[in-house]
């Protein structure tokens, strides 16, 4: 049962990222790096350096157990909302669901993805939403 729930959770943040993507007001292009195949400097590109130090921030963040547990319940919810609507699940309804926990949906998703990335952290939410249920 906790690898269905894992799974669906898994594909509920896969979801919510992508309609991000698509909704997003801001077009997603490519960095400015050149396509000269000549060129064999060994040097990073400072779009990646900043990249990777805008990630580390946002992965190394700590986020409060308050936080946490705002999070366990309203993936709960969200999950018994999926459940119940079957295919007439509605992104904004999801929304209304996250924000009346206190949540933004960068913070949810911001939380999805680290469960994603860091297994003690999968855990340690893994056993908050158990204790929800």
């Amino acid at each position: 049962m906790k690898t269905y729930i894992l799974i669906f959770f898994i594909l509920f943040a896969s979801i919510i990222v992508i309609l991000k993507l698509i909704t997003s007001p801001n077009p997603v292009t490519a960095p400015g790096i050149s396509l000269d195949i000549n060129r064999h400097d060994t040097e990073k590109s400072s779009y990646l350096s900043s990249d990777e130090v805008y990630y580390k921030q946002n992965m190394e963040e700590e986020i409060d157990d308050l936080k946490l547990m705002a999070f366990a319940r309203a993936f709960v919810d969200v999950q018994s909302y999926m459940h119940d609507a079957g295919n007439k699940v509605h992104y904004n309804e999801t929304i209304k669901i996250v924000k009346n926990h206190g949540l933004s949906v960068e913070d949810y998703t911001k939380i999805a993805s680290r469960m994603n990335k860091n297994s003690d952290f999968q855990v340690k939410v893994q056993e908050m939403i158990n204790e929800v249920n």
